[in-house]
């Protein structure tokens, strides 16, 4: 049986760069922009479509299954930039606790809209600076950093 490999029948061409950006959506710009872990989307998610009011990190932590100090990571970083917010109410030992709820929307989009001009600004400034040398560079340290980790694809 004569088996033929697919790949060499057909043309492959560069992409263009709406190509590219097809696959460019709200998900890819919290995961790829701002490194959301899975972990941090799903509270966003949480706190933004399921739950009727703030909520603890131990209420957070129940409702996910997962460890309050995961939750206590993510939340910092959430909350660093800018998609949540946290205040304190009074706990029912005395004490107090603080309770996150998710920022309204429309300040969200603007704070997305300043990250990704920032981006935008960063990204071309280090295009443009851009030499050989620091490509190889970068390629260099990159391909090290996948045999280290042990996720070369």
């Amino acid at each position: 049986m004569l088996v033929v490999n697919v790949v060499s029948l057909i043309t492959i061409k560069e992409k263009s760069t709406e190509e590219i950006l097809e696959d460019v959506d709200i998900k890819y710009i919290l995961r790829c922009i701002l490194r959301l872990s899975p972990t941090e989307v799903e509270i966003y998610y949480l706190l933004q479509n399921k739950a009727k009011e703030p909520l603890t990190v131990a209420e957070i932590a129940k409702e996910m299954n997962k460890s309050r100090s995961t939750i206590e990571r993510s939340l910092v970083k959430l909350v660093q930039l800018g998609l949540i917010a946290r205040r304190p109410v009074l706990a029912k030992n005395g004490g107090y606790t603080y309770v996150y709820y998710t920022k309204p929307i429309d300040y969200v989009k603007q704070k997305l809209l300043q990250l990704i001009n920032a981006y935008y600004e960063k990204s071309k400034q280090l295009i443009e600076n851009l030499t050989s040398a620091a490509l190889i560079e970068s390629l260099n340290s990159m391909a090290n950093e996948e045999g280290s980790d042990g996720n070369s694809n």
